[in-house]
């Protein structure tokens, strides 16, 4: 099935590039780009993509859900392209984050993964997706690290930590440290060699 993309950005030269790097990816049929925020909601009517990249200062927190709802079609993936500071609590509610510094294997890959957990129409809602602030807290928790050294480690409080490790165990149904770590290991978040 064609699967429709649209950028959300007000920088051409960062909107341009990501269309160059997603054209090469042979996932998306359509690509599409809106410049201003004033035109978000109406674009994603309009094109009704599969996922949105989009500048975070593009849209309010609690504007994220209701745009998900503007397609009815299919489930709406929504990425943060960051580029500046934003609160990790805010970034934690999209589907994943994008950094303007990752390699071009990075963003193809979080894309990839993107569409890999659309839902197909035959298969059951799968269960939630980690974000990649909550993939970082979980990469250094399973490599042995208390929950003060991964604060100062990522630069968040220690209760955005806990946080965190709430919503990892709610979304992932694991419970134990154990058990988070033979998670990461199998979906190759971690080398085994990593684990103290």
């Amino acid at each position: 099935m064609a699967k429709n993309l649209v950028i959300a950005e007000q920088s051409e030269i960062i909107r341009k590039g990501i269309v160059h790097l997603t054209e090469g990816l042979d996932i998306f049929s359509s690509i599409r780009e809106v410049a201003c925020p004033s035109m978000l909601r109406e674009s994603v009517s309009k094109y009704k993509p599969h996922v949105l990249i989009i500048n975070p200062s593009f849209i309010i927190p609690d504007g994220l859900e209701e745009l998900k709802e503007v397609v009815t079609s299919h489930p709406l993936r929504i990425a943060a392209i960051v580029y500046s500071l934003f609160d990790d609590d805010y970034l934690s509610r999209f589907d994943e984050v994008i950094r303007i510094s990752d390699t071009k294997q990075k963003m193809q890959r979080r894309l990839s993964n993107m569409m890999e957990k659309l839902p197909n129409k035959a298969v059951a809602k799968r269960e939630e997706t980690l974000s990649a602030r909550e993939l970082d807290v979980l990469k250094l928790l399973v490599r042995g690290m208390s929950n003060k050294e991964i604060s100062d480690k990522l630069f968040i409080s220690t209760h955005t930590v806990i946080s965190h490790r709430k919503n990892i165990t709610q979304k992932l149904n694991i419970k134990s440290v154990a058990g988070l770590t033979v998670y990461a290991i199998l979906n190759e978040l971690i080398n085994i060699d990593d684990v103290q």
